[in-house]
């Protein structure tokens, strides 16, 4: 989605008066306003934590990642239940299952990313062409809390209302603290997500089915920190960081979880074995 729109009409004197008026103090509702606007933006991105200007294929790692991580741990449990002989097909299909929710969810968070910010959008064109002396007021209280001072203050002012697109572009970014960037389509977005938590799921349980369990026992912990490297590996390039980092960071995540996954596992398999009688 990208913020080229089309110029809203309204008076070419419109914004005179305002300016002219600079002077005066800004009108208590602007302040109100914009905090008000805020606070919605902040109730609906609260709601949609992934959301955001990050590339679909880094968050298909991300994907891989945790698709990766949730079956090691289905893994663990099975293997504290004793292993039972249907663990490589349960788990293959499990990872399937994941990687369909992982594209669902980020579908459609997509949509709900999008859907929102084009309403913003419509709310702020029509705000501008209803009631532009006080989109204005709010131009002018939030520069003023950045600390521009008269004439600076009025001249931005007159700056900004000069473009249309320039004014609903600063108020979404000021006010909403929402940034215009390009978002891809939902169903692309699912595809990516879909793609890499199979990746990263398929590539940890699908030898099972292949190998023994007693090898399993070796692949599992061994495959595992193979992949999470491969996924940090990919992480670090994507982000300029450190792959060490996020290698660490996974496989602390992935030791502590296995293990108390494993001792509940454990414990429940004792509490439900049939107690001998006679």
């Amino acid at each position: 989605m990208r913020a080229h729109e089309r110029h809203m009409d309204r008076p070419a004197t419109s914004v005179d008066p305002h300016i002219a008026n600079a002077d005066a103090p800004v009108v208590s509702d602007a302040a109100d306003h914009v905090t008000e606007a805020r606070s919605r933006a902040r109730t609906m991105l609260a709601g949609e934590a992934h959301l955001g200007a990050v590339d679909d294929w880094r968050r298909a790692v991300v994907s891989a990642r945790d698709a990766l991580l949730v079956l090691l741990l289905a893994w663990v449990a099975l293997h504290g239940f004793g292993d039972p002989p249907y663990t490589p097909y349960l788990l293959v299909a499990l990872a399937i299952g994941i990687a369909l929710i992982f594209a669902i969810s980020m579908a459609r968070s997509t949509f709900a990313q999008v859907q929102y910010y084009a309403a913003e959008m419509d709310r702020e064109r029509n705000e501008i062409r209803d009631n532009l002396e006080h989109e204005l007021d709010e131009v002018r209280e939030l520069y003023a809390a950045k600390g521009f001072t008269e004439p600076m203050l009025s001249e931005i002012v007159r700056t900004l209302s000069a473009d249309d697109d320039r004014l609903l572009k600063v108020m979404m970014e000021e006010e909403l603290g929402l940034s215009m960037f390009h978002v891809n389509h939902p169903l692309l977005v699912g595809v990516w997500n879909f793609a890499g938590a199979l990746a990263g799921g398929l590539g940890l349980v699908l030898p099972l089915v292949w190998i023994s369990p007693n090898a399993a026992h070796i692949w599992m912990p061994a495959g595992g920190a193979a992949l999470l490297g491969v996924v940090s590996f990919i992480s670090a390039r994507a982000t300029q960081r450190g792959m060490l980092e996020f290698f660490t960071v996974s496989l602390i995540m992935a030791g502590v979880t296995s293990g108390v996954v494993y001792l509940l596992a454990r414990g429940f398999a004792l509490h439900a074995m049939p107690t001998p009688t006679g």
